[in-house]
């Protein structure tokens, strides 16, 4: 009786290590990804063994870029294709480590206690690939806050600048538009910025576009500063 009992825990350890190893699945993502568009950036903080989930669709063939900063001990980052499949991708690591014992796996700088990197992958166009940031089941340090911005091929151009105008250096000019929802920016803060108002600065010699969104119209005016 004794006997079964120590081969019962044996098996329930052997069951709980193979359990642990097991890679992750990408069946879940399918349902659970949510959309992000290009050039979106989204913040938010995880728990131990949670994950982000998100989907891109890109218009055309090129290279999808995946900028990550985790306040995390360690994360893994995985990407999916339609099929389920893993897509390799290449990582650049500005604060922070690979873990040499996982694939996926990726820790912060044991200083700043913070990760800052960025992974690219290729893409085909009108193709679904999913991604997936996990923070680490077995660890609770650090504060679990990730930040992740999405840039991939959409096939989208700026349109045209309506038209120009001359300022110098130290200048500014308030833009006006109608609309609660109007959006402002610029092609280059440092040529010239652009408050939430629409107060334009110039800071340097040069040119950049101002770029109006209200709804799902779009305006833009070049400015040229001398």
């Amino acid at each position: 009786m004794k006997l079964k009992k120590i081969a019962a825990v044996i098996l329930a350890a052997v069951t709980f290590a193979l359990t642990a190893a097991l890679p992750v699945s990408a069946d879940s993502i399918f349902d659970t990804a949510k959309n992000i568009g290009s050039n979106k950036k989204v913040t938010k903080k995880i728990d131990t063994g949670d994950s982000m989930e998100y989907k891109i669709t890109p218009t055309e063939k090129g290279t999808a870029n995946v900028k990550v900063t985790a306040k995390t001990f360690m994360f893994y980052f995985y990407v999916y294709d339609e099929d389920g499949n893993d897509v390799l991708y290449d990582y650049d690591i500005s604060m922070g480590d690979k873990d040499p014992s996982s694939k996926k796996g990726f820790w912060w700088d044991s200083k700043a206690e913070t990760f800052k990197g960025s992974f690219s992958f290729d893409v085909k166009a009108n193709k679904t690939y999913y991604i997936k940031i996990e923070r680490y089941n077995w660890s609770s340090q650090g504060s679990g806050e990730f930040e992740a911005s999405f840039k991939y091929p959409t096939g989208e151009t700026a349109p045209a600048a309506l038209m120009s105008l001359t300022l110098k250096k130290g200048d500014t000019v308030q833009l006006g538009a109608n609309g609660n929802d109007a959006k402002w920016s610029t092609s280059k803060k440092s040529v010239a910025t652009v408050s939430n108002s629409g107060l334009v600065t110039a800071v340097k010699k040069g040119k950049a576009v101002i770029t109006l969104k209200c709804g799902s119209k779009t305006q833009t005016i070049e400015i040229v500063v001398e």
